[in-house]
């Protein structure tokens, strides 16, 4: 029942030991594939006893990465152990993480397990130990995932943080924007890329553009609830960030109906409410936000804790403020 450890890695000797030292125990194997390091990437992953290769077919003509899913896969084909564990150079695994992917590869009976994944105030689930099925490979360009013949279980007791350090590369928001839109050229009805699209143009400020993606991804109308979800949700924030407070709210009750258990969406509709000086609604929304208790039980993708407790407080407390003046 051993654990292949997989990674791509390109100059990441800031963070290399700090990643492989708190996965330690988890594997049995590591196994490294380089898509272009000029720093001491190689010699801090040789301290860890791993099997490198460089290799650069990822990478475009200008030496900058194009293809993420065609690293990994070449990473997972070094693997020689029944399970593989894929993790990235900026991955901390929390104290006890370790044991649990040892128990759930030795209980075996799924194709892949979901662990909990936090950056920043967002958690969310991601496939990462995986069934060594040749099947089982990973899927597209950016936001790359592993595609899982079988079932899928979670652990959301084994926790990863997502610790950055993009010091001297290219920031994150513009390499995914330059992948994403090329993605979406080459494959428009590709509702993944599509709504990690918008996300990139929402985070680099690009808020109708962003608009126009989200759009076009609820217009192909997609299976995946919970993306679906936060495709409205994010289109709403979209136009909160624009003041648009009438149409945020539309997009808001658009997420509503298709999953109203996120208390992110009914704060979102109290702040437009805030914003519009209508105090009362505003309460009430947050109250029901308040109501929402936690997340679904099921949800997969981005939620922030925060919304369901400390924020809607506050916002009650300040919508209080104003109605007593």
């Amino acid at each position: 029942m051993g654990i292949s450890a997989c990674m791509i890695v390109r100059d990441e000797e800031r963070l290399l030991d700090r990643c492989l030292a708190s996965f330690q125990g988890a594997f049995d194997e590591l196994n490294v594939v380089d898509t272009g390091s000029k720093d001491g990437t190689a010699a801090v992953a040789a301290q860890f006893g791993a099997r490198q290769r460089s290799f650069t077919a990822c990478n475009g003509e200008d030496g900058r990465i194009r293809d993420f899913a065609l690293a990994r896969n070449v990473s997972l084909d070094l693997a020689t152990h029944e399970w593989l564990l894929w993790m990235d150079a900026d991955d901390v695994l929390q104290p006890g993480g370790a044991a649990r992917l040892r128990a759930a590869a030795a209980r075996g009976g799924f194709a892949a397990l979901n662990v909990t994944i936090q950056w920043d105030a967002h958690t969310w689930l991601q496939r990462r130990l995986l069934k060594n099925d040749p099947r089982n490979r990973f899927i597209g360009r950016i936001h790359e995932y592993p595609d899982a013949h079988g079932p899928v279980l979670d652990d959301r007791e084994i926790r990863v943080l997502h610790l950055p350090d993009k010091r001297g590369k290219e920031p994150s928001v513009e390499r995914n924007l330059r992948i994403g839109e090329l993605e979406a050229r080459e494959a428009p009805s590709n509702l993944h890329n599509l709504f990690y699209l918008g996300n990139s143009l929402r985070l680099a400020g690009r808020f109708d553009e962003a608009i126009l993606r989200y759009l076009q991804y609820l217009a192909l109308g997609g299976s995946f609830l919970a993306e679906k979800q936060l495709a409205a949700f994010f289109l709403a924030e979209c136009h909160f960030r624009l003041r648009r407070w009438e149409a945020c709210i539309d997009a808001a009750w658009r997420a509503l109906r298709i999953d109203p258990r996120y208390a992110e969406t009914h704060c979102l509709i109290a702040d437009c409410y805030g914003e519009l000086g209508q105090f009362e609604f505003a309460r009430a929304w947050y109250r029901s936000a308040i109501a929402c208790k936690e997340p679904p039980a099921d949800s997969i993708l981005f939620v922030e804790l925060a919304k369901y407790s400390e924020y809607p407080k506050r916002g009650i407390e300040i919508c209080e403020e104003k109605l007593r003046r």
